[in-house]
């Protein structure tokens, strides 16, 4: 291997120590739960759960169950049984507070 090549595959193997922390420290940070265990089957075989929890308090509940229908139509795979427990999950954890949500 060309030392080139080695310091490139060093290099970008160092940059994805940061992301992968970010990732279990999203993790740990979710409550335990139903929706937990939905949003890690369904979302995270596309991105990483920092791509999730980077919006915490800025989504309704309308808003976060337009994102999960965009998703399933994007290719994710939630049942449709549990479309309202991952929104419910979605907004209980990571909504807009209730105070700043227009009436």
């Amino acid at each position: 291997m060309k030392v080139r090549t080695w310091i490139a595959a060093v290099v970008a193997a160092c940059a994805l120590i940061p992301q992968a922390a970010a990732g279990r420290q999203a993790k740990d940070e979710l409550p335990e739960g139903e929706g937990k265990k939905i949003l890690e089957a369904s979302c995270t075989t596309c991105h990483d759960l920092t791509e999730v929890t980077k919006f915490r308090g800025y989504y309704t509940r309308d808003e976060w169950r337009d994102i999960v229908r965009t998703m399933i139509e994007y290719g994710a795979k939630v049942q449709d049984k549990d479309v309202a427990v991952l929104v419910d999950y979605l907004t209980r954890t990571l909504g807009k507070p209730s105070s700043e949500v227009p009436p």
